[in-house]
């Protein structure tokens, strides 16, 4: 990947929207003002003591952070404890449920480990809530419902990184071979792709990569998705307008925008929720050469796709990243 796309990537990050942090920061002034001594809260207290709340140890197969919640269950007969994990996977739009402990310590030290992990991380500490349901065992019914807020030590977790790496699965003798494509860790799939070998990264940063490269020209880069965290909320007409200025401003750092093509609308309605829509130009480089780019902004990160245009063919590239780009479609949970 070109350095100057990854310093235009990162301005566009700063420019435009807060980070990530901000909402953590957000959410610790909102739980700090919940008093921890109200009746409901100490109502929990018959049905469960917190022993510990935290995350599991990261070694080669767990890079990042899993939630876990240890509770002393009082009452294991006639109670089942449900603890919910919101914002995880990647943009935090996942939520898993655990039905049951997942380990045990003792007679009655119960463990509640999320079964995915936790990719938005701030250091050295990131703000996280966990909601513990207190369900009767005869009747079904919920007995108590509560969000658990609580600083996670991730400090551990600043050199994570992973990487996948995908072979091809198409497109060895056609190029324009179109197949569906399911990253590792990317909660999108591309409906049009001519399934080209590609590597994963993500990194404690946040920072996300998505490479591709065409198995006849290993060594050159024919396509690549990169995504960084941000705090956008609401996405109006006026942010909209604003990203797009900044997009372009942000590839003037190698080059010039020569050609502003316009909006488009995702076609699958469900990834709609998180992409608002897309953004597309071509950019000139310092050489002459040309690249296309499509920007997506959602409101928790920023999302640019980018694909060199080589001579002689750049109009029909340019038409078969047009199709990549607006086939993004939200994979299922």
């Amino acid at each position: 990947m070109k350095n100057a796309f990854w310093s235009a990537f990162l301005l566009l990050s700063f420019v435009f929207v807060f980070p990530y942090a901000a909402h953590a920061q957000t959410h610790a002034k909102h739980s700090k003002k919940k008093p921890t001594t109200d009746t409901a809260a100490l109502a929990a207290t018959a049905y469960y003591r917190i022993a510990g709340l935290g995350s599991s140890e990261g070694d080669s197969s767990n890079t990042f952070p899993y939630p876990t919640v240890i509770l002393q269950v009082r009452d294991t007969t006639r109670v089942r404890i449900v603890v919910r994990f919101p914002e995880l996977g990647m943009l935090g739009i996942k939520e898993d449920t655990v039905d049951g402990p997942t380990f045990s310590a003792g007679d009655s030290l119960l463990g509640y480990e999320s079964p995915e992990p936790l990719f938005m991380l701030t250091f050295p500490k990131t703000e996280y809530f966990v909601f513990v349901d207190v369900w009767s065992k005869k009747g079904r019914k919920l007995l108590d419902s509560r969000p658990l807020a609580y600083d996670m030590n991730v400090a551990g977790y600043k050199p994570a990184k992973l990487t996948y790496v995908h072979d091809p699965t198409a497109g060895m003798s056609n190029p324009t071979l179109r197949r569906r494509f399911s990253p590792s860790l990317l909660p999108f799939s591309l409906e049009t792709n001519p399934g080209w070998a590609s590597t994963e990264t993500l990194d404690s940063s946040m920072t996300y990569a998505l490479v591709f490269r065409d198995p006849s020209h290993p060594g050159t880069l024919a396509m690549s998705l990169t995504m960084r965290p941000a705090m956008v909320g609401v996405i109006d007409s006026a942010s909209w307008k604003n990203f797009k200025q900044k997009a372009e401003m942000a590839f003037g750092s190698h080059g010039i925008a020569t050609r502003s093509i316009g909006d488009f609308q995702m076609a699958d309605t469900s990834t709609r929720r998180y992409i608002r829509a897309g953004y597309e130009f071509v950019s000139k480089n310092a050489d002459s050469s040309l690249d296309y780019v499509a920007a997506f902004l959602t409101p928790r990160a920023i999302l640019l796709m980018l694909a060199p245009l080589d001579e002689p063919n750049q109009q029909l590239q340019f038409q078969y990243y047009q199709a990549i780009a607006r086939s993004f479609k939200l994979s299922e949970p």
